[in-house]
């Protein structure tokens, strides 16, 4: 953990991968947001074969599949996908064969998810295959429903339920083939249809099908991603039928470090969307306010204007929805998308990234001030500007605000942010539709202006042979530094982040034990967050065996994390760098007996980085510093060699060992 714990690069990433999510596999596929069907809240499933419009496929017993690649626990066999736009109706259908015990183990217990506020589940069928025996495993008795609440770690609730089957009798090489339909779909959608087609799945497939029929005269868009591929079209009486059929589909390639907005499974985007300005008309009337507001809201209010400036009320008020409005969030129904009225999350004090952005804006309207939510998509970022548009492009809410002149993008979901508006960190999230009356498409989200920046200063004193030493280590952080330091402790228990610390050092310093407690000093006016750590070091040289040299080495750990290279060195992808990044780290050692003089510097110059070292010891103090800054936050596959022997060149500059002789004077070396 300790400071190194902020270059691990998913340390921002505060949300999955929706999209690869719900197309990785049928059972969790991305369901299409059609127009609402009449289905009562009813939890029961039916079962019942497929409707007259289905045309099921299966697998040809008689051709061999593919030979899986080793080490697969499980091969699919047919992934497909069959929606009726017009029923409102989305078939599944999956056929599987389990190759090892741990595939019987994760594979054996089908879960259909759905939604009883709105959707209906009827299965279909269930069945083992084992040869040519058909073993039917679909009882009604069996079928149990459970509410996970599977996001209730992220502070929300769904209302999402599942039938849950639990196979009999599942041996290593049998197949399994089952199906059912939901249909429905959430009513605050409005009926605008969006749905995915993969075209290639982490795991390989000897069969990807899905089928749409589609209301003749009904407008849709299909665009392809990262693939050229076009759908087989049938006319039929009153429909298209739309057929993208891969045979097979291998797995797609995946590398390590890839970008959020980067996505290596190819796919269709299906949407009856035209422009960005639909998308907004329908996202305005969600984020209408209707209610009052609420006496206790208008004073508080009140109280707000209060204040000498616009900046410092939408810092009061930005404060008050980030941390006196708890995030929670209740998924169920409308409130999938429509935020609750202002006046109620003031009231609860909890909402969801809508109901907290829309709170904020209407208070800062109430006060003069022009404000707007602004919907994000935190995984793909800038590539949602080549989608086609749709509803479903969005998974998050944030707010701008114009202050002073100055638009401000702010995000009232993050806690412990800290100084001037212009210091508050916003992650990258590069595109944005603004629910304005002015608005026709996408806008550009500015980089933050503020530079995160750490510094940490060691201080070593070492006295003699077998001596202890001393280490005094001070933190600055700044920014989102400064930021995330805040939050880390004032969420972790102060023993624990004792205890990580310690074990920071406690390689290349065995005998190392926390001698006081760690020091705070936060400057909130500056977003500025100080931490001074003391240590005792006994020994502070260490004698390895055999060896009358006594040694002492200084390691920059926080230095050689932001340095980290890839599994994946030979790229096809583009490679993701933590951005904005900004770590300066100072060591200063103070020993007992003169160094010789001596002076060295290495410079290392990428595209993607800069990095700084130097060192110098004069008398008894030896100095050494270090200093790493992003200057992009990809590498493509074309500047992936260079920047990787650049971080080679860097590695191999980290670090200085002192040896002190059992006759003669100490020494030191890189």
């Amino acid at each position: 953990m300790h400071r190194a714990f902020w270059y691990l690069w998913l340390a921002e990433v505060r949300r999955s991968r929706l999209l690869r999510a719900g197309i990785a596999v049928m059972l969790a596929v991305a369901l299409p947001a059609h127009a609402a069907g009449g289905a009562a809240e009813n939890s029961a499933p039916q079962f019942a074969p497929p409707g007259d419009w289905v045309k099921p496929h299966f697998y040809d017993q008689q051709s061999p599949a593919s030979l899986p690649d080793p080490g697969e626990n499980q091969h699919w066999l047919l992934q497909e996908r069959q929606i009726n736009a017009a029923q409102n109706e989305t078939f599944v259908h999956a056929i599987r064969q389990v190759l090892t015990m741990d595939g019987v183990q994760n594979g054996s217990t089908l879960s259909f998810d759905f939604n009883p506020g709105y959707q209906s589940l009827t299965l279909h069928w269930a069945r083992i295959w084992r040869g040519a025996e058909h073993l039917e495993r679909l009882d009604p008795g069996s079928v149990k429903i459970v509410q996970p609440e599977r996001d209730l770690d992220e502070y929300a609730l769904n209302g999402q339920k599942s039938a849950v089957l639990v196979l009999d009798d599942v041996r290593v090489g049998d197949i399994l083939d089952y199906a059912y339909t939901i249909k429905g779909a959430n009513p605050v959608l409005g009926g605008r249809f969006s749905a995915v087609v993969p075209v290639q799945l982490a795991q390989p497939a000897e069969r990807l099908l899905t089928r749409v029929l589609w209301p003749a005269g009904r407008r849709l868009y299909a665009k392809p991603h990262g693939c050229a591929v076009q759908p087989a079209v049938i006319a039929g009486k009153g429909a298209l039928e739309y057929v993208w059929d891969f045979q097979p589909a291998p797995g797609a390639v995946e590398e390590d470090f890839l970008p959020r907005w980067y996505d290596p499974e190819p796919w269709v985007q299906l949407s009856e969307c035209k422009t960005w300005a639909e998308v907004n008309q329908w996202a305005a009337a969600l984020f209408r306010v209707t209610a009052p507001c609420a006496p206790e809201l208008a004073a508080k209010i009140a109280a707000w204007r209060q204040l000498d400036s616009q900046e410092a009320q939408v810092l009061a008020v930005l404060r008050f929805v980030q941390e006196d409005v708890r995030y929670f969030g209740i998924e169920i129904g409308d409130s999938t998308e429509k935020p609750a009225e202002p006046s109620t999350v003031f009231t609860r004090r909890f909402g969801d990234c809508k109901d907290k952005s829309l709170l904020f804006v209407t208070i800062l309207r109430s006060l003069g001030m022009e404000a707007f939510p602004v919907l994000v998509n935190t995984v793909y970022g800038r590539a949602i500007e080549d989608w086609q548009p749709t509803a479903s492009a969005f998974d998050h809410c944030i707010a701008a605000v114009v202050c002073d002149g100055q638009t401000y993008w702010l995000d009232p979901t993050m806690n412990y942010q800290r100084g001037p508006l212009a210091s508050h960190y916003l992650p990258a999230y590069e595109r944005g539709l603004v629910i304005s009356p002015r608005t026709t498409g996408l806008t550009v989200i500015p980089p933050t202006t503020s530079q995160p920046q750490t510094t940490i200063t060691e201080y070593f004193l070492l006295r003699g042979k077998t001596g202890p030493a001393e280490l005094k280590v001070v933190t600055l952080a700044a920014d989102r530094d400064a930021d995330t330091l805040r939050e880390l402790f004032a969420t972790t228990k102060r023993s624990d982040l004792e205890k990580h610390y310690t074990h920071f050092y406690a390689d290349l310093y065995p005998g190392i034990r926390m001698s006081s407690p760690i020091d705070l000093a936060d400057d909130e006016a500056q977003d500025r967050f100080q931490t001074t750590e003391y240590y005792a070091l006994d020994p502070g040289w260490l004698k390895p065996d055999q060896d009358r040299r006594y040694r002492c080495t200084f390691y920059p750990e926080a230095m050689a994390a932001a340095l980290g290279k890839p599994v994946d060195t030979d790229r096809r992808q583009p490679l993701a760098i933590r951005y904005p990044e900004h770590l300066i780290l100072h060591t200063e050692a103070t020993l007992p007996e003169d160094l010789p003089a001596e002076a060295g510097k290495n410079t290392v110059d990428d595209a993607a980085f800069t990095f700084r070292k130097g060192y110098q010891s004069a008398g008894n103090k030896l100095i050494m510093g270090y200093e790493y800054q992003a200057l992009s936050d990809v590498v493509y596959p074309e500047q992936a060699g260079e920047y990787l022997q650049h971080l080679d060149q860097c590695s191999q500059a980290l670090g200085y060992t002192l040896t002190w002789p059992g006759t003669g004077k100490m020494a030191g070396s890189n």
